[in-house]
């Protein structure tokens, strides 16, 4: 099947040529991803294609590596590889998209979104497992814990502590939180943006709170904490013996963690949590270590 350029980009003020970086700043046709769609067989949802993205419905009937959401970049990816010259025109140069689906994606874009599907099925499972557990076990674990966190932080006189708010059947770290507190250490929670950025408050009072998107919460009126910390304590859903964790898919962490060179990243879970090791991409940042 032979595409031209134009039937998968939008062009800007009727230029024709452009060069293969500039491709990268065009809009998608909205016909072409429902053509390959129906080419491959596969349902096409609408809604994240509107908000940036390509997606494919979670569905048994659809092949596992086609069960996710993939960008413009995977388009380009394929269609830059045919390009001979670095200089394109949308009416002229034709790109093959080829009928077999197994070709559809390069081998290193369906090892991505292999290990994007394998870290999707984790979760549903640990998630599963983690709220059948019982409100007294959650408890006794959520202690132990907090114990062995507040015994790191005296060994290491670390004042300065980010952590997460625990929500349904996550580690409570609310009692840690209030002995941090109580004997005047600086502690910082995040309070959840679009786009997957947190902004990080200062916490001063655990019951002056306020909701906010995806059914979060954060200190209300709170000021931002813009200095450096000596503890960071991560929940996740399944942790590794190397330090890697499988979250909540959101990417909140890993680009918060990733500008965090000098604290001690600490990972808490319970202990059904742990394996030898989980699927990792390269925007996954490893951890110091994790108590369970």
């Amino acid at each position: 099947m032979k595409i031209k350029l134009s039937e998968i980009f939008v062009p800007l003020n009727g230029k024709q040529d452009y060069s293969i970086d500039e491709l990268s700043f065009l809009s998608l046709q909205p016909d072409f991803i429902e053509r390959i769609s129906s080419c491959l067989n596969l349902s096409y949802l609408e809604q994240p294609a509107l908000e940036g993205g390509l997606c494919f419905a979670e569905s048994n009937d659809v092949r596992p590596e086609f069960r996710s959401t993939f960008g413009k970049k995977d388009i380009l990816e394929i269609v830059t590889l045919q390009m001979h010259s670095s200089q394109v025109n949308l009416e002229k140069d034709k790109v093959h998209f080829p009928q077999n689906s197994q070709e559809f994606f390069s081998k290193a874009l369906r090892e991505i979104l292999r290990i994007k599907c394998e870290k999707q099925r984790l979760r549903n499972t640990m998630l599963e497992q983690r709220d059948k557990l019982p409100r007294k076990d959650l408890k006794v674990y959520s202690e132990n814990i907090c114990q062995q966190l507040w015994a790191l932080i005296e060994q290491k006189n670390l004042r300065t502590i980010h952590s997460y708010l625990p929500m349904g059947s996550e580690v409570n770290t609310i009692p840690l939180l209030q002995k941090a507190l109580d004997k005047g250490l600086t502690v910082v929670v995040p309070k959840t943006l679009r786009k997957r950025k947190m902004q990080n408050l200062v916490l001063k009072d655990l019951k002056n709170m306020e909701l906010g998107i995806f059914n979060t919460y954060h200190p209300k009126e709170a000021s931002e904490y813009k200095g450096e910390y000596d503890l960071i304590i991560v929940a996740g859903l399944l942790f590794d013996r190397r330090g890697f964790r499988v979250g909540y898919g959101g990417g909140y962490y890993d680009t918060f963690l990733a500008n965090q060179k000098h604290a001690l990243k600490v990972g808490v879970c319970y202990p059904f949590q742990t394996t030898e090791s989980v699927p990792i991409e390269a925007h996954d940042i490893r951890l110091d270590l994790f108590l369970s």
